[in-house]
């Protein structure tokens, strides 16, 4: 069992995924991975419902519980129980996302809150964003949200406003969110305790002794890459990313997860 006390844990979008060949390739390493002793699951921005619209085989693959919107909780897939769930204070976000629409009214804005998703507006921005989820969607005012079960707000819209949007949020209200942005067009707030590296250091702790590989490429994985025993980063990710890595691998088209495991098999012989 050349892997036990080793864990992997991969972001999806630009690490995990990036060509079906690619894919394939990730997926036979990951069962060798396993047959070894190893444990492999994911962390991504998605929830369960809609995680396997993007990997197939989500609960085939994973055997430890998975880091779910972008560190909100982990979630058992055994089970089907999240852990350690961190949620928004939406007190606050409420009345803050008033005034932060307000100021830019063509933002999109997507709340995930337990097994589904809230907008205020079903405009341009936000109907793109959630139109593969629709029959998941619940369109309500601010005037009528409940105010508990928040996991993560959402802005949805155009590079260039969301970089605007970003810095209201750090005028308006420092340290209340950890913000950080999934793809250059999604820009996610949560609570400050709820992130990736937060939620793999408490999974840690769950399981015992072993160490972290985790791999991203993008902003919101960069706090799990630090938190990490080895930061693994695909050459196709953004520079900054790849400037922190440990193990630096293929481009994500080639098999990021593919090539870890080949490099730890071949230290272990």
């Amino acid at each position: 069992m050349k892997f036990k006390g080793k864990i992997i844990i991969s972001d999806i979008d630009g690490t995990y995924t990036g060509s079906d060949e690619g894919v394939r390739k990730n997926n036979e390493a990951i069962e060798y991975f396993k047959s070894e002793g190893g444990l492999f699951t994911f962390a991504t921005g998605r929830v369960e419902f809609s995680v396997e619209s993007v990997v197939p085989e989500f609960f085939e693959l994973t055997n430890a519980p998975a880091v779910m919107c972008n560190g909100s909780y982990l979630y058992d897939v055994k089970t089907d129980t999240r852990i350690n769930e961190i949620c928004v204070d939406a007190g606050f976000a409420l009345p803050f996302l008033k005034e932060l629409t307000a100021t830019f009214p063509d933002l999109g804005v997507r709340i995930n809150r337990g097994s589904g998703y809230m907008t205020p507006e079903m405009n341009p921005a936000a109907y793109n964003d959630l139109k593969r989820y629709i029959s998941n969607v619940t369109t309500v005012g601010f005037e009528g949200m409940p105010e508990d079960g928040w996991n993560k707000i959402v802005l949805i819209g155009k590079n260039e406003l969301l970089v605007r949007a970003q810095e209201f949020v750090f005028e308006k209200a420092p340290g209340r969110f950890a913000v950080s942005f999934s793809c250059p067009t999604l820009l996610e707030l949560l609570d400050p305790e709820a992130t990736k590296g937060n939620q793999v250091r408490y999974m840690k702790k769950m399981l015992g002794d072993c160490t972290t590989y985790c791999c991203g490429d993008f902003e919101n994985d960069e706090d799990m890459l630090k938190k990490a025993d080895f930061a693994v980063v695909p050459s196709s990710g953004m520079d900054k990313i790849v400037a922190m890595a440990d193990i630096v691998t293929c481009h994500c088209k080639d098999g990021t997860i593919a090539y870890l495991v080949d490099l730890l098999d071949k230290e272990i012989r």
